[in-house]
């Protein structure tokens, strides 16, 4: 990293050994200012110039300042106490980046959390995706997705309700098997993370499922179904007529 520190330029021999120079051209290099105003590099004397990157003009360091030398267009050097500033300057900045993207992730979490709360489903559920071949390719994000992915409601269990029916593992917006995923990945279910690392549920955004969901949440009692198999069967559905007729016909992506 490149640390905003201000410069003084140095000025070597008008003849300079190519072995000395190989030697020095890479890294950092440290030194003493001397008292007649130069810096000694691997035996070499470069002389400080009164004029510097940022320096007003005439002011060089004093004779026993500690510095760093190295190589940009020519060599320039800066002192040590300069450096140790920038540097811890520079790490604060980074610290203070981390948090706020920290704090931003765990904001999120909370957002997606309290949101999926409120889907408040007759059956177990999860958060899925429907992965797309161009999202497990080579420079993409590796998790199935693109930017036109959303976040859908994946049921875990079998839902009936009046005329809408999903199975377990199908998409709340759809059970057409055209529109419910072609599952590249293998695994349907969605994750995020946390600014701590924790994964956890995202945020349902794919609008049909949580208009659907909605609709759901709000009347619903359990019935256990025939065969050893558990369905909730919602008994009161005036919310879903329409729904009923749209769900399986609307594409989702």
């Amino acid at each position: 990293m490149k640390l905003p520190v201000q410069t003084f330029k140095l000025q070597g021999p008008q003849l300079i050994d190519p072995g000395w120079f190989n030697t020095v051209r890479g890294g950092r290099h440290n030194a003493t200012v001397t008292p007649a105003g130069t810096v000694l590099v691997e035996g070499v004397e470069l002389s400080l110039c009164s004029t510097g990157s940022g320096r007003p003009d005439g002011v060089v360091p004093v004779p026993g300042t500690a510095v760093e030398v190295w190589l940009e267009d020519h060599f320039v050097c800066a002192t040590k106490e300069e450096l140790r500033r920038a540097s811890e300057a520079a790490q604060a900045r980074l610290d203070e980046q981390a948090r706020a993207e920290r704090d931003a992730r765990n904001r999120c979490r909370d957002e997606a959390d309290a949101f999926n709360k409120g889907l408040r489903l007759p059956i177990a559920w999860t958060v899925g995706i429907k992965d797309v071949l161009s999202g497990l390719a080579d420079g993409s994000w590796g998790d199935g997705r693109n930017r036109a992915s959303v976040n859908h409601v994946l049921l875990r269990q079998p839902l009936s309700v009046g005329r809408l029916r999903r199975n377990a593992n199908d998409f709340l917006c759809s059970s057409n098997d055209r529109l419910n995923g072609k599952r590249w990945a293998g695994q349907p279910e969605a994750a995020a993370f946390d600014g701590d690392g924790k994964r956890y549920q995202p945020k349902v955004t794919c609008k049909r499922c949580v208009e659907l969901a909605l609709r759901l949440s709000k009347d619903h009692v359990p019935e256990a179904s025939q065969g050893g198999m558990t369905e909730l069967q919602v008994v009161r559905v005036v919310h879903l007529d329409e729904a009923e007729r749209e769900a399986d016909d609307s594409p989702s992506p």
